[in-house]
């Protein structure tokens, strides 16, 4: 995807999150780049991770003003040699 086509810009930000998927347990895994609509995490075993899962991430959001501890749930939509891209999924109030 080109950088025109991006809906959000990306910052090469290398930060700690805690990702939950499936049954698996919590694991610390680290980012290539962050973005307001999802980022990219660098993994040993991309291939366990398929494409259309849902995830659950837990980290300090470098892109906030005072880095706050932030939860989100994103869906797994591309994956690669060095890791899986994630897409934060927006809920909406009830």
């Amino acid at each position: 995807m080109s950088k025109k086509q991006r809906k959000f810009e990306r910052a090469e930000i290398n930060i700690e999150v805690s990702l939950c998927y499936l049954q698996d347990d919590i694991r610390i895994v680290t980012t290539q780049d962050v973005s307001q609509g999802g980022l990219f995490m660098l993994l040993d075993n991309p291939d366990h991770y398929l494409l259309g899962e849902m995830v659950n991430l837990k980290y300090d959001n470098p892109l906030s003003d005072d880095h706050d501890s932030t939860e989100n749930d994103a869906i797994i939509v591309r994956c690669t040699e060095k890791g899986i891209a994630v897409a934060f999924v927006e809920m909406e109030e009830f």
